[in-house]
């Protein structure tokens, strides 16, 4: 995980950034569906965003985020995906976001259609 390390006055050095990213991989589901996700934790603020593109099914699609086989946070949360099969989703604190959820590398992202088929799924890497 890419993280800058800031010295404390007491100690050891205190991590002040930690992010992850990845792109979805190609699914049977939705052959042409691509898309993006990641997640960045700072002292000041938590961000966690999710980015389709080419989705098939339009309206509330479910994003789930899991550690271990177990989600994390109270989400589902939904992402709406337009009439072009483009939808965004991006929570952080510094905009009054309550409900973001820490995500990092090894963590899977998965977005659910309103069948609640998985779509396109993948997992966080540490980004470069």
């Amino acid at each position: 995980m890419r993280r800058r390390d800031v010295l404390s006055a007491n100690g050891p050095a205190i991590p002040s950034a930690a992010a992850a990213a990845m792109r979805f991989p190609a699914s049977t589901a939705d052959p042409l569906a691509s898309g993006k996700a990641k997640s960045e934790q700072r002292p000041d603020r938590t961000r966690s965003a999710v980015e389709v593109e080419d989705m098939a099914t339009t309206g509330a699609h479910a994003v789930k985020i899991s550690r271990g086989g177990v989600e994390i946070a109270n989400w589902p949360v939904t992402l709406n995906v337009d009439a072009l099969g483009f939808g965004e989703l991006e929570l952080n604190t510094q905009d009054g976001a309550t409900n973001v959820p820490a995500a990092i590398a090894g963590d899977l992202v998965e977005v659910l259609g309103p069948d609640s088929v998985v779509i396109l799924s993948g997992t966080l890497a540490p980004k470069q």
